[in-house]
C-alpha cells in the first residue's frame, strides 16, 4: 500500500513509531526508505506501540490522536486523511467520536477510509475473545465500547466515511449475520447485493464491515447531508487452507483494494457528492462486475452446498438498459468450487443470466435483483 500510493504522488515520510503511549517528531519517526524531506511528505504510517497492541481500543485511540497532533505540527497540514485497515478503522473512531475521555477531537481528520474494520464487532470476538485478551473482547458486538460509538455517540459532521468491504472467494463467513441483526436495518440490508449480506474475509463478516449500517451513520446522513460511502471488493486467499486466515491480512497489498483507496484518495474524489450517474459509469460498471461475480458464487454454492467456492471467471459482462437509477446487466462466468470434506473433490459451475443494480446519487448500490437464464455443471 505504501508503494502504491508513494507511486500516485504520495511521496512516503516514515513511520511513526509510538512508544509507551508517547510519540514525539521528529525523534519518533523512523525515515528509512524515505526519498524526500519529511516535512513535505504526504503520506505518513503509524505504528501503534506494543502495549496498546496488546490493549483495546482506547489505547490505540489516544495514539491515534497524538499522532495527528504532532503531524499536524511537524508538517504544517491543516487536514490529514485516516486509511485504517481492521481495527484501526475502530480506534480512529474511537477518536472522532469523542469516546475517550479528556481527549475531544480536534477537528484534524478530512476523510477515513476503513478496509475490513469490524465497526459492528465481530462474532469470533464472542466465541474466543475471553482467551485473547482485552485486543480481542473490546471487539465483541456487545462490547461497551462498541454499544456507545454505534448507538449513542455521532460521527462528526465534517469528517467523510468510505467502508472498503472485503469479500474472499470461499463462503468463508457463513450465516446470515445473527450477530449484528440487533445494530442494522434489516429491511435495508436485504436489497443489497449479496456481497453485502453474506460472507466475509475469513475473519470479519461483510455486515460488520460496512459502517453505513450502523444507527450512527444515519444520524451523520441526517445531519451533513453527506452518504456514508461503501465499496466491494474482492481479495484472493494467497494459500488457502482449512486453517487459513489470509485473505484478512493480506487486504491491504490487493491491487483491488490499493486503486479502491487511491480512488477515495484523489484530490476533488466526489464520492461524496450527489452527481449524475453518467459521469460515474465506469466506477458503477466496476461495481457491477463484482456483483455479477457475487452472483456466479451464490448460485453455485445454492447448487452444491457443502462445497466452497475456490475461483470464479466472468467471461461476459455486458451493460443493457437504463432507466432512471437502475442499470441492468448481462452477465455469463463460471466458478470452480471443491468439497469441504474432500477438497480434491472439484466442479466446474457455468452460470448465465442478467442482473439488476439501482445506485443511489452518490454512485453506492442501494438494490440488487438477478435473473438466471442457464445454469450448468
Amino acid at each position: 500500500m505504501i508503494g502504491f500510493l508513494d507511486a500516485r504522488g504520495l511521496a512516503y515520510g516514515g513511520t511513526l513509531q509510538a512508544e509507551r503511549g508517547r510519540l514525539d517528531l521528529p525523534e519518533g519517526l523512523n525515515t528509512e526508505g524515505t526519498k524526500v524531506d519529511p516535512r513535505k511528505a504526504r503520506l505518513f504510517v503509524l505504528e501503534f506501540s506494543p502495549s496498546a497492541n496488546t490493549d483495546g481500543l482506547a489505547h490505540k485511540g489516544l495514539e491515534l490522536a497524538e499522532a495527528l497532533r504532532q503531524l499536524r505540527r511537524y508538517t504544517g497540514a491543516k487536514k490529514v486523511d485516516v486509511v485504517a485497515h481492521s481495527a484501526g478503522g475502530l480506534a480512529a473512531r474511537t477518536y472522532l467520536q469523542g469516546a475517550l475521555v479528556g481527549v475531544g477531537y480536534r477537528g484534524e481528520v478530512d476523510r477515513l477510509i476503513t478496509i475490513a474494520t469490524p465497526h459492528l464487532g465481530t462474532a469470533i470476538a464472542s466465541k474466543v475473545g475471553d482467551l485473547l485478551g482485552t485486543r480481542a473482547t473490546s471487539l465483541k458486538p456487545d462490547a461497551p465500547l462498541l454499544e456507545q460509538l454505534n448507538r449513542r455517540l455521532d460521527l462528526p459532521a465534517d469528517v467523510r466515511f468510505a467502508s472498503i468491504v472485503v469479500r474472499g472467494f470461499a463462503a468463508d463467513v457463513r450465516g446470515k449475520g445473527e450477530a449484528y441483526e440487533k445494530l442494522v436495518d434489516r429491511e435495508f440490508v436485504a436489497r443489497l447485493p449479496i456481497d453485502y449480506r453474506e460472507g466475509g474475509d475469513q475473519v470479519i463478516h461483510v455486515l460488520s464491515q460496512n459502517l453505513r449500517l450502523a444507527p450512527c451513520a444515519a444520524r451523520y446522513e441526517k445531519a451533513s447531508g453527506r452518504p456514508v460511502q461503501y465499496v466491494v471488493a474482492r481479495v484472493d486467499d494467497p494459500s488457502p487452507s482449512p486453517l487459513g486466515r489470509r485473505v484478512h491480512g493480506v487486504e491491504p497489498m490487493d491491487e483491488g483494494v490499493q486503486r479502491l483507496v487511491g480512488q477515495l484518495l484523489e484530490e476533488g474524489a466526489d464520492f461524496w457528492e450527489a452527481k449524475n450517474q453518467q459521469e460515474r459509469k465506469s466506477w458503477l460498471d466496476d461495481q457491477a462486475r463484482l456483483h455479477a461475480i457475487g452472483v456466479i458464487e451464490s448460485e453455485t454454492l445454492r447448487e452444491h452446498s457443502g462445497s466452497e467456492v475456490k475461483r470464479v471467471e466472468l467471461t461476459s459482462m455486458k451493460p443493457g438498459k437504463k432507466k432512471g437509477n437502475v442499470w441492468w446487466y448481462a452477465f455469463d462466468g463460471k466458478a470452480t468450487s471443491a468439497n469441504r470434506v474432500i477438497p480434491l473433490r472439484r466442479r466446474t459451475t457455468r452460470v448465465r443470466g442478467t442482473l439488476q443494480l439501482e445506485f443511489d446519487r452518490f454512485g453506492r448500490v442501494v438494490a440488487a435483483r438477478w435473473r438466471i437464464k442457464q445454469r450448468k455443471e
